[in-house]
């Protein structure tokens, strides 16, 4: 985790942040429980003592159906296929960073930051 995001072995996301980000915190080793159902778009997330988020559809506000909405990038160097979702909540806390937020954007995508 540290040399990855130092840059030293290269990639261009982590070039950048190696480059630009040059006072690294000490590294949290902890359990991450994830799980993710792109199709249905949903997902949770918790790392027990710093964080957690859900991930449901978006939801039509007058008739409470789930409504799909993706962004499609046949070309796109960060994914090619998202779907959009609506984040119930994201909440972390660790050292002085805290924050939470309800109700706001989401995205689910198949990614690859390789060199190739």
């Amino acid at each position: 985790m540290i040399e990855l995001v130092s840059g030293i072995h290269g990639g261009g996301y982590f070039e950048v942040y190696g480059a630009v980000c040059l006072h690294q915190p000490e590294p949290i080793f902890a359990p991450i429980a994830l799980q993710i159902d792109r199709e249905r778009r949903q997902a949770t997330l918790s790392i027990p003592g710093i964080g957690e988020s859900r991930a449901e559809p978006i939801k039509n506000p007058v008739t409470g159906e789930e409504h799909r909405a993706r962004i499609v990038l046949p070309d796109g160097w960060e994914y090619k296929e998202a779907e959009m979702a609506n984040a119930v909540y994201i909440r972390a806390q660790s050292g002085n960073l805290a924050f939470q937020h309800a109700n706001c954007y989401a995205q689910l995508n198949a990614f690859d930051w390789g060199n190739a």
